[in-house]
């Protein structure tokens, strides 16, 4: 009997313990499941992060002129945003994200590679003039820089940065000038100074990289080789000119408007003192020759962005820039005129007195001539480079800094420069589960 005065308490004892431990297990399991719950939002805090940084570096690396966008982005139900910090070529993304209040943050260590060949940025023409198998500049000819960017080249704008390369050789003959690195790939031999001729630097072991070293072909774009003709009374082109089966004809003292736009012609002819104006953003294929006669203008307004095809691969084109002829591009940007010579062993001349103001030539196959007292404003890339009798180029180092989407040294990336990825900086997994 006196056992069952223990049954209670101890029945009464066991059921708290038990109680307790209930407790106990239901609490550890609330907070294992709140901490669960916690680590799931932080990792969609983290992963929401990272997919901006990401972003981030892809648009920078698409368009060095991107910046992010100063307010939070909305993504996989939470948001982040994302900053950057520029230092020179290097820029540190940094991304918050966050979901559900949770927050993580990763940093992006980026930097621009110069382009190969030390040239930096700018593509095919970031890193100066280029004669790919010669350079040849005559009696009093000079090359030299300006910055298009401080204004017109002139006394006050006037540099000693008109780089010229070449992977074959370099002449200078009787007191001609390079106001710059003169550079050549394969040694002394390849560079010739002769009588009165200077040079303001050398390097003559020069390593070109792409895209100089294998110069990529132009290729005419097929949206442009599949135009029809315009056709006598296009509404884009006003004023006295002739058009029948895509030959352009502007005849002497006769002046042209075309307001822009995308066009295929045969042939242009500017007779002499004629003047052709555009005045809108423009792309001409034009197929087998262009003409400019004694005195005649192309004169390239409102800021117009104007991009030239001249012939195609496997075909003959005649370009004539004759006495006095001027493509004047009147707002002084490099960028502004742009011309691609898609056929093979073509000769560029400018003749003499003529010039052309602010622009770049790309002919990778073909040779560009300047005869006497002509004048090119801008950059140059070809196959062979000559500069006559008192002919000058002023190389414009604005071009170190810009890349033209169409141009052919861009498509390899490492024309212009590359941005890659340095380092990142994320939160370890231990730090991403608290």
């Amino acid at each position: 009997m006196k056992n069952k005065g223990y049954l209670l308490p101890m029945a009464i004892i066991f059921i708290l313990i038990s109680l307790i431990m209930g407790m106990g297990i239901l609490y550890l399991g609330g907070s294992e499941q709140i901490a669960a719950i916690k680590r799931y939002h932080q990792e969609r805090a983290f992963y929401i992060a990272e997919a901006g940084i990401n972003r981030a570096f892809a648009y920078k690396k698409a368009n060095e002129s991107w910046h992010p966008e100063p307010g939070q982005i909305s993504f996989g139900g939470g948001w982040f945003q994302v900053t950057e910090s520029i230092q020179g070529e290097t820029i540190i993304f940094t991304s918050t994200g966050n979901y559900k209040n949770s927050v993580a943050q990763v940093s992006l260590i980026t930097y621009r590679t110069p382009g190969s060949g030390g040239g930096g940025r700018g593509g095919s023409f970031g890193q100066g003039l280029f004669g790919n198998q010669s350079v040849t500049i005559y009696n009093n000819a000079w090359i030299d820089s300006y910055d298009s960017r401080l204004g017109p080249y002139g006394p006050q704008n006037r540099g000693n940065h008109g780089d010229t390369g070449s992977k074959g050789s370099i002449y200078l003959y009787n007191n001609a000038h390079i106001y710059g690195t003169a550079m050549v790939e394969n040694g002394p031999q390849y560079l010739t100074i002769g009588n009165g001729a200077t040079v303001s630097d050398s390097d003559l072991y020069h390593n070109f990289g792409d895209p100089l070293n294998n110069l990529p072909p132009v290729v005419v774009p097929q949206d442009l080789t599949s135009l029809p003709y315009p056709v006598q009374g296009d509404p884009r082109i006003t004023g006295n000119y002739t058009l029948s089966n895509g030959i352009l004809t502007v005849g002497n003292n006769k002046t042209i408007t075309i307001s822009g736009g995308d066009f295929r012609f045969k042939k242009i002819t500017l007779n002499n003192n004629s003047i052709m104006y555009i005045t809108g953003n423009s792309r001409f294929y034009i197929e087998s020759a262009i003409t400019l006669s004694n005195n005649s203008n192309v004169i390239i307004q409102n800021n117009s962005t104007i991009i030239w095809y001249l012939g195609n691969q496997g075909t003959t084109f005649t370009p004539t820039l004759a006495n006095n002829s001027v493509i004047n591009n009147t707002s002084s940007a490099p960028g502004n005129l742009r011309i691609y010579v898609a056929s093979n062993n073509t000769n560029i001349t400018l003749a003499n007195n003529a010039m052309a103001f602010n622009g770049v030539i790309y002919a990778p196959t073909s040779s560009v001539t300047l005869a006497n007292n002509s004048q090119f404003f801008g950059g140059i890339v070809s196959k062979t480079l000559t500069l006559v009798n008192n002919a000058s180029v002023h190389y414009d180092i604005a071009l170190r800094d810009i890349n033209f989407p169409e141009d052919p040294g861009n498509s390899g990336g490492t024309g212009p420069g590359t941005r890659v990825i340095v380092r990142w900086t994320k939160p370890d997994w231990s730090q991403r589960l608290q």
